[in-house]
């Protein structure tokens, strides 16, 4: 029974829907562990909650600044 957990920002519905249906089938693909078998958990963590290299992702220059080195 494999268990896929996917952290991420939040994404609207049909995106959501459709990765978990990428994930399930790519797990079956090369697993072969059927279908009804293979859960997937999807956990939304808002911008204001998720930081990389001490800066906020709500922040307008996230892309940039969190690269820093």
């Amino acid at each position: 029974m494999p268990i896929l957990s996917v952290t991420t920002w939040p994404t609207p519905d049909d995106k959501v829907r459709e990765l978990v249906e990428e994930l399930t089938a790519t797990m079956h693909r090369v697993t072969g562990a059927p279908m009804d078998k293979i859960t997937v958990h999807v956990q939304e963590i808002a911008r204001d909650r998720w930081a990389e290299g001490g800066v906020l992702g709500t922040n307008p220059d996230f892309a940039t600044l969190s690269r820093r080195q």
